[in-house]
């Protein structure tokens, strides 16, 4: 992997996400800082409430309001600052620049609407496309993260599917408009150990061919050990190690 400043992605420099309650400030996130490079992981561990899901919630711009606030920092994507951009701007940039798999895909995916559906919304946001068009790329998007016979799933809802076929679905949403970065937010804690490693070897697969950077959060220092290039050790909203 090239070290040079050149296959930098994402560059978080002295980032500062703050609470706002009525008799006082959590600060969780006090002043972070750290690079990511294009194909590269890395992970950030810590204890519960130390600040890593907050951390990826100032990366989209989608703090809590009106108690969380983003209060300093830089947060430079491509070389643009998220931190500067207004909530219109950051529409374009959620999808198709950074994006996000999250810890559930029972509560991720929409019980009431197909999967066809659902990434079919996701899929118009990088192009607007007739619904035959839609569907041909929902069904390349499923095969992707190998979902087997992804033409007749599309009219499937996420209660006909498995836990391990559901989070390739939401990741299949997440990835769907190529964003440069994916943030994981502990995607495999809903699953057992074989689809576990099934989904690490798919993102790993997905990441070699794509040049993908990946933020991988989590409490299992196994999926440290497999997934990552590096690591941060978050504690109190700090990265300390």
């Amino acid at each position: 992997m090239s070290l040079s400043n050149s296959s930098i992605v994402l560059e978080v420099e002295d980032l500062r996400t703050y609470i706002y309650t009525r008799t006082s400030i959590v600060k969780a996130v006090d002043g972070i800082s750290f690079n990511l490079r294009k194909g590269e992981t890395l992970g950030i561990v810590g204890e519960s409430g130390c600040g890593k899901t907050m951390t990826a919630l100032s990366l989209l711009r989608l703090v809590p309001r009106p108690a969380g606030k983003i209060v300093t920092g830089e947060i430079r994507l491509n070389g643009s600052d998220l931190v500067r951009k207004t909530e219109d701007e950051m529409r374009e940039v959620r999808g198709r620049q950074i994006s996000m798999i999250l810890q559930d895909p029972q509560t991720s995916l929409n019980p009431v609407f197909n999967i066809g559906n659902q990434l079919g919304e996701s899929l118009s946001i990088a192009r607007k496309d007739d619904r035959k068009g839609l569907a041909s790329r929902a069904v390349d998007a499923l095969r992707k993260v190998n979902v087997a016979a992804p033409d007749r799933r599309l009219e499937d809802f996420p209660h006909q599917m498995s836990g391990g076929m559901k989070q390739r679905v939401v990741g299949a949403i997440a990835m769907s408009c190529e964003p440069s970065v994916i943030i994981a937010d502990e995607p495999t804690t809903a699953l057992d150990v074989t689809i576990q490693l099934q989904y690490l070897r798919l993102l790993k697969d997905i990441q070699a061919e794509t040049g993908l950077a990946i933020i991988f959060i989590t409490h299992d220092f196994g999926v440290v050990a497999r997934m990552c290039d590096r690591v941060a050790v978050m504690y109190a909203g700090r990265i300390v190690e």
